[in-house]
């Protein structure tokens, strides 16, 4: 999946998708569909400081827009499109690792559709 169509993704679920934090969690699904593996205890040491390069940042602030926008899906965003993104109902706030695991297990069944 291209990084655009992830992108708009992550737009039907957002609260406001103009922050930066959009665009590093676009860029953290679209890493991890590229590489077909979920880094299970590897986000901050491996997938942020990635991130953090590609757009002139730090980790730190990388991790930090992203549970922004997880917090702005959550808070403003489409709920119902998150909960059928996600596969289950949620009673509570994603992680951050988690909304990147939801994105990223979407974006891999949709391409074993096309398939």
């Amino acid at each position: 999946m291209k990084q655009k169509e992830i992108y708009q993704l992550i737009v039907t679920i957002s609260g406001r998708p103009a922050s930066v934090g959009y665009r590093q969690l676009t860029r953290a699904v679209a890493l991890v569909v590229q590489r077909k593996e979920f880094p299970v205890r590897c986000l901050t040491s491996e997938l942020y400081p990635e991130i953090a390069r590609d757009t002139h940042s730090s980790p730190q602030n990388v991790a930090r827009n992203i549970a922004r926008a997880v917090e702005d899906c959550w808070e403003h965003g489409n709920r119902k499109e998150l909960e059928r993104i996600a596969g289950r109902r949620l009673t509570e706030k994603p992680s951050p690792g988690e909304m990147i695991l939801y994105l990223f297990n979407y974006c891999i069944a949709k391409e074993e559709q096309k398939d």
